[in-house]
């Protein structure tokens, strides 16, 4: 346990290293970089257009402005985000909570969602109930992040509610082809045959097979949560770090944009590690 603990946490510091870097130099080379929309204010004079073009200068150096990012980092210092002239760690501690909160609604009510679909189908055997099941599915699994966002923005809907939309197709499709494949074992169709009801069967010979399954599925909902969320809060104007992602982006404020790709790349491996770790001690105490 303490090697696989050793090894998660190295593998996370390394990833969040990576990551962030990979992040900054597109940034840079990204068309537009060392240019700001302040340039383009007439009342501006020329010194303050050129102070704006070298403190642009300063950061285009991305080995260097990565090395002093992570010294100031070690210091817990996120720096200071060039387009909002605020504190990284301030918009942090008003943005990141919004975003969590809403994370964990949109998966709850996903997991609700998919777990209830997929049971009900393995349950009924109804074929109109599973075609109706698989349509919604495929519906919300093909509709983009950013209509369905536009829909509820009109329909004033709560946001999150739409991600939780697009997190279910996935919980739904995923447990009803695990409880399908472990309910096809052969020790469940002798339980069949004896006349257990689709309840008991569920219960005490397809659900334990499928738990470990299930476990690891929850960090990758995670995954998904994050990625449909961020576009979401943007499109709906949530104060949370996926609009501010967008200004950071729109605006080339790099301090910023670095910490948040460090933030939803921390929160990701850190579901994921979590998810392999429960699903390896239960297994263990399954054997």
């Amino acid at each position: 346990m303490l090697r696989f603990l050793s090894g998660a946490v190295l593998r996370l510091a390394a990833l969040m290293l990576m990551v962030s870097f990979a992040g900054a130099m597109l940034m840079r080379i990204a068309p537009g970089f060392t240019s700001d929309d302040q340039e383009l204010n007439p009342t501006l004079s020329a010194q303050s257009i050129q102070a704006i073009r070298q403190a642009r200068l300063a950061d285009a150096n991305i080995p260097r402005f990565y090395a002093q990012y992570l010294v100031s980092l070690a210091k817990g210092d996120f720096g200071t985000s060039s387009s909002l002239n605020q504190p990284v760690k301030e918009l942090l501690r008003e943005r990141l909570p919004v975003t969590l909160s809403n994370l964990a609604f949109a998966l709850a009510i996903g997991w609700l969602l998919g777990l209830a679909l997929a049971i009900a189908t393995q349950v009924l055997h109804w074929r109109a109930f599973s075609f109706l099941a698989n349509g919604l599915s495929g519906t919300f699994i093909s509709t983009p992040a950013a209509a369905l966002a536009l829909i509820f923005l009109l329909l004033r809907l709560p946001p999150a509610f739409a991600a939780a939309l697009l997190v279910f197709p996935k919980i739904y499709r995923y447990t009803e082809n695990l409880l399908q494949q472990s309910a096809e074992m052969p020790h469940v169709l002798t339980a069949r045959a004896k006349g257990a009801g689709p309840l008991r069967v569920l219960a005490w010979h397809v659900a334990p097979i499928a738990l470990p399954q299930l476990i690891a599925l929850v960090g990758v909902s995670i995954s998904i949560g994050i990625g449909v969320l961020l576009p979401i809060e943007v499109i709906s104007d949530v104060a949370g770090i996926g609009q501010l992602a967008w200004q950071a982006a729109e605006a080339r404020d790099l301090p910023l944009l670095i910490n948040l790709t460090m933030i939803v790349t921390f929160v990701t491996v850190c579901a994921t590690l979590i998810s392999d770790g429960a699903q390896r001690g239960f297994t263990r105490s399954e054997a």
